[in-house]
């Protein structure tokens, strides 16, 4: 405790002379010019983006991928453009990276805009000679962009990598009321009694008997080495991300989509197509099996991996018993492959759309590390071996809870209904019964009406809402310590990659 007070009292000495230091260090350094929003032609775009943010958060339209700064209303981020904020002073990854980080707001805000009624969108200033809101958005876009200068190496990127920088999704008042460093404990050991439970149940081979219900890709054509093929010949861009057409991305999907099988055929177990009552609540047509892809990235040292994701949904997770904690409207699961860019299939991933149950699959080339770099150890089970040719993932999964209990490659059988695949950001703007539109996910990517009883036990670990539903990018996948189901060193804190060292 004197060492503390010490120190404390040292810090209070010294502040007055960092505060100094600092005003003579700010008033002799070169800031770039900021052009005034209040003059020049990108004036009437400044006032276009800040009008729309304000009407969008009135209306409560806001993506779900979360709003974008108030000096940089043209750009948002994702935790993989994050990754890169400390080689922006390389103008290729600069201006790959700013790209980026434009397509991802210019997305977001025509779903916002889609979003509004028609009074509201017809009522935004405009620049001269723009004649819709959409329009707006590209135009001001490119002009606030180039006027803020962001491309140069002296312009203001720093400030707009630290603008854009994603929060976690943790909230910390709620661990500080919940006595979190006590209560971790007990929900750390809860969580290694449901690992051991998984590591019993579940197996790498495929199911001798077939199973009350199967769903089988669209297009049966494909396997792993097709798409690898794709990859391999893809030129990169200074993000390492491959520049595969529309295309071939949707070749992509199809060729590695997989199987999806329950233990039992029931409503519950049906796989369907999400809309939204007039209400704003989900639900889910099973008459209309329909899986979601996309791609996402993440890193390992300086090499970018391209991860092929799959979204299916359940009408509800059904109540056991009346103390199920963890039953409610809505369910599914999130399939992940990781690629390298020469199309090597690292891991396999599956979470529940609640951010919940996070498993890992290694495939081939990934060690796991001998003590992962988080608070939580991650669930890594058996993976499914290399794929052959003609082979296909088989995700076999549990009656009710939608637990994968089996996973494995294997030709993809003769029988079963056929699911379309469609892009997942369908999701961000789903018809309504009164004819409007509106995202699945509100604002903070949770889903209306798919709240869990077992939130009241859980809050502790600051995980907003445990076991309701929510949107890509928004899932805090541990319930000890920080960690997310898009972090993008996730691979290099769990495991080791020869090749790359």
């Amino acid at each position: 405790m004197a060492i503390g007070r010490a120190r404390s009292a040292c810090g209070r000495a010294w502040a007055p002379v960092v505060l100094l230091a600092g005003l003579v260090l700010a008033a002799c350094s070169t800031v770039p010019d900021r052009p005034d929003p209040d003059d020049g032609p990108e004036a009437a775009c400044r006032a276009f983006f800040q009008t729309m943010d304000q009407r969008v958060e009135e209306a409560g339209v806001r993506d779900g991928i979360g709003a974008p700064p108030a000096a940089y209303p043209y750009l948002r981020s994702t935790r993989f453009l994050d990754s890169f904020a400390d080689a922006l002073d390389e103008s290729g990854v600069r201006d790959a990276w700013l790209d980026a980080a434009q397509t991802l707001d210019r997305e977001a805000r025509l779903l916002e805009l889609r979003h509004l009624e028609p009074e509201e969108r017809g009522a935004f200033p405009r620049p001269a000679g723009v004649d819709d809101p959409e329009g707006a958005v590209d135009v001001c876009g490119d002009r606030l962009r180039q006027a803020d200068g962001l491309e140069a190496d002296d312009g203001p990127w720093r400030e707009a990598a630290d603008a854009l920088s994603v929060p976690d999704e943790y909230i910390t008042w709620q661990r500080a009321v919940g006595v979190y460093p006590v209560s971790r404990w007990f929900i750390r050991a809860g969580v290694a009694t449901w690992q051991r439970g998984v590591r019993e149940d579940f197996t790498n081979q495929v199911a001798g008997e077939t199973p009350a219900l199967r769903y089988l890709p669209a297009a049966g054509d494909g396997d792993v080495a097709a798409g690898a093929r794709l990859l391999a010949d893809a030129d990169l861009d200074a993000l390492g991300w491959p520049q595969l057409s529309e295309t071939q991305w949707q070749e992509f999907f199809r060729a590695v989509a997989p199987v999806v099988e329950v233990e039992r055929d029931a409503e519950h177990n049906r796989i369907g197509r999400p809309s939204l009552t007039a209400e704003g609540l989900p639900q889910v047509d099973t008459g209309d099996p329909v899986v979601y892809a996309h791609a996402s990235g993440t890193r390992f040292g300086d090499q970018t991996l391209v991860q092929i994701n799959y979204t299916w949904w359940f009408t509800e997770r059904p109540l056991d018993h009346w103390f199920d904690l963890l039953g409610g409207r809505l369910d599914g699961l999130n399939l992940r492959m990781t690629f390298s860019t020469d199309g090597e299939l690292l891991l396999v991933e599956s979470m529940h759309n609640c951010g919940c149950y996070h498993q890992h699959y290694p495939v081939q080339g990934l060690e796991a590390r001998s003590s992962a770099d988080y608070a939580e150890p991650p669930l890594i089970l058996p993976g499914p071996g290399e794929p052959e040719e003609g082979e296909r993932l088989r995700v076999h999964l549990q009656d009710g809870s939608h637990y994968v209990t089996r996973l494995a490659f294997a030709p993809v059988p003769d029988h079963g209904e056929t699911y379309a695949l469609e892009p997942y950001d369908t999701l961000r703007s789903l018809p309504r019964e009164d004819g409007d539109r509106a995202s699945l996910f509100q604002a903070d990517g949770l889903v209306t009406g798919t709240e869990r009883s077992e939130r009241w036990f859980f809050w502790v670990s600051g995980v907003p809402e445990p076991g309701a539903m929510r949107q890509y990018h928004r899932h805090a996948t541990a319930f000890v310590g920080r960690r997310h189901f898009d972090d993008a060193d996730l691979l290099e804190r769990i495991y080791r990659w020869p090749r790359a060292d």
